[in-house]
């Protein structure tokens, strides 16, 4: 079994508003958990910088995020100038992108839509697309109902993707599991260090167990706050790049190729409708 991120014995001291929300308003749900995620795993602000860049400037273009979440990169990108939509099939996320909006003083509402209504809602609408955040595109048909991966689900997410990519040159960013973790065969457990955070006591264990022979990997998930215990389970498809570039190309998308975005967690690809 695979190890990192052991705090020994390091305690951090947070003070960020984004995060002692979570914490007081309510049991912390998957979108709590998701914050902290974002917390360790990205730099945001290098993130953001790089994500804007790659875009290009804001002027004349549409960018759809449709895996939103709590916020993070759609929130950012709203305050540097792009005209965002965001969508996301998850309620709890939804939630916690509300009141991050609020926080950071943007006017940005979030519509709660699942992919599969993507291109009824928005056919041939933007110039970027978006579809980031831990292999968001990875959870297609797994992430509420805690069902077995089925590749088709991903087919038909990505389908949906690209029909909302503006045809003559608009382009999808999708991000993945890293190469190395794809390369894993043991669970890869993580121990964030223990925080403490507006006050309260918090700390955050994950492990990921591949399951290569079945196109599945499972998310373990345990927070702990202030002594109290919160665990979430979610799966996840089993994905290898090679195996999502021949999707990206036979989904219509050209120019596809493998993105250096810094301060970016997990690998990202990138293509271009005609």
């Amino acid at each position: 079994m695979n190890s990192q991120g052991d705090s020994g014995g390091e305690t951090l001291e947070i003070n960020e508003p984004r995060l002692i929300k979570c914490i007081e308003e309510g049991e912390p749900d998957i979108g709590a958990l998701w914050e902290f995620c974002v917390h360790f795993e990205f730099e945001r602000d290098l993130a953001v910088e790089s994500i804007a860049k790659w875009i290009g400037p804001p002027e004349g273009k549409r960018v759809l995020d449709c895996a939103c979440g709590s916020g993070f990169p759609g929130i950012e990108l709203a305050q540097r100038g792009y005209d965002v939509t965001c969508s996301d099939g998850s309620a709890a996320m939804l939630r916690h992108f509300e009141r991050n909006a609020r926080l950071a003083g943007v006017e940005l509402t979030p519509e709660l839509l699942t992919w599969d209504g993507l291109v009824q809602r928005y056919e041939d609408s933007f110039d970027v697309v978006l579809c980031r955040g831990g292999g968001s595109y990875l959870y297609g048909g797994t992430w509420d109902d805690d069902a077995s991966p089925d590749s088709e689900a991903l087919v038909d997410s990505l389908r949906q993707f690209v029909g909302c990519v503006r045809p003559g040159g608009g382009r999808l960013y999708i991000d993945i599991t890293r190469a190395e973790d794809l390369e894993r065969t043991e669970p890869q457990v993580t121990r964030r260090p223990r925080m403490v955070v507006g006050g309260h006591v918090v700390e955050l264990s994950e492990t990921v167990t591949p399951h290569p022979e079945t196109g599945m990997r499972v998310w373990n998930s345990e927070l702990r706050v202030d002594g109290n215990v919160y665990e979430f389970e979610r799966r996840s498809h089993y994905l290898p790049h090679e195996q999502l570039v021949a999707v990206l190309e036979k989904a219509g998308l050209s120019e596809v190729n493998r993105e250096v975005i810094p301060g970016e967690h997990y690998d990202v690809f990138s293509g271009v409708r005609a």
